[in-house]
């Protein structure tokens, strides 16, 4: 998106497995503009909810949990690499490094 404004969309879904159970399922999708291309998809199985929504709203907290972990995992490697900050010199200064130091 504009400005490097990238946004995480979390969707839960919730899928019957029979007996009151259901698999909890989300995916978490980068937007980029255009198109949500998919960058995780998570299961849990063997709940029991009352209804669908409700099993659908577990399926979106876990998502919305996955992707903060995965986001702070992420974080965390660019820190540690100091990707996060690169100082690139103009030309001017990167000569003046080359004088020798006055008085």
């Amino acid at each position: 998106m504009e400005n490097g404004l990238d946004i995480l969309v979390v969707r839960g879904f919730a899928v019957p497995e029979g007996r009151g159970k259901w698999a909890c399922c989300y995916e978490i999708r980068l937007t980029t503009g255009r198109d949500e291309p998919l960058l995780y998809r998570g299961e849990l199985h063997g709940r029991r909810y009352a209804c669908e929504a409700a099993a659908i709203a577990a399926a979106t907290f876990a998502g919305e949990q996955e992707a903060r972990r995965q986001m702070a995992s992420v974080w965390a490697g660019l820190l540690a690499r100091h990707e996060y900050c690169v100082v690139v010199a103009s030309e001017p200064a990167l000569e003046r490094v080359h004088e020798p130091a006055a008085g």
